[in-house]
């Protein structure tokens, strides 16, 4: 009869043991997830800080690396970097280089270091992309807002299609360099076509 109760109590021990081992290790491992994501999309928009899902990343680097020091200082003197006026921000680029080796140094990633950091991969035909939708988005708006203005109170006039026309002239020689550019001014002018007021 001791022996089963001996079996028993032991059967117990050693589930309940492994089950408290497995809930740390999952929460250990959810852990240093979260903050390999955070690393793995601050890495991914070296070249373009201002990316919507660097800026929403960065602003949670607080919250995953609250026990970091050395991960929050870095964060602080980016954050600090940044709130300057827009012509004196000569740092930004290596206060975010800074956050990132801190951020590496926390996941033990001890192959990566500055010099790796650094190094960015930024193609010309990916710049000339962002640059030409930041062309058509200006465009685009710059159009509207002229239809809206000439359009108030009146119906469309012949003289409004010519400049939406003229303008989109004007761009689609930048515009064929980058095939997705193109495609996006031929959507424009369809809704070009649509609007009505």
């Amino acid at each position: 009869m001791d022996n089963i109760a001996l079996v028993i109590i032991t059967a117990l021990i050693s589930g309940l043991l492994a089950t408290i081992v497995t809930l740390i290790w999952q929460k250990k491992s959810a852990t240093y997830n979260r903050k390999m994501k955070v690393f793995e999309t601050l890495m991914s928009y070296r070249y373009m800080i201002s990316a919507e899902e660097s800026v929403k990343t960065l602003n949670s680097v607080d919250v995953v690396f609250y026990k970091h020091a050395n991960v929050r200082k870095a964060y602080q003197d980016f954050l600090d970097e940044a709130e300057k006026k827009p012509d004196f921000k000569p740092n930004i680029g290596d206060k975010y280089l800074k956050l990132l080796e801190e951020i590496s140094l926390v996941l033990k990633l001890n192959g990566i270091h500055w010099d790796d950091i650094k190094r960015v991969y930024y193609p010309d035909g990916l710049f000339e992309k962002i640059s030409d939708e930041k062309v058509l988005l200006k465009s685009q708006i710059q159009t509207n807002m002229q239809l809206l203005k000439n359009n108030e109170g009146q119906q469309n006039t012949p003289a409004d299609n010519q400049f939406a026309q003229a303008i989109v002239t004007q761009m689609i020689p930048e515009l064929m360099k980058n095939p997705e550019s193109l495609k996006l001014i031929m959507e424009m002018s369809k809704d070009q076509k649509k609007i009505k007021v």
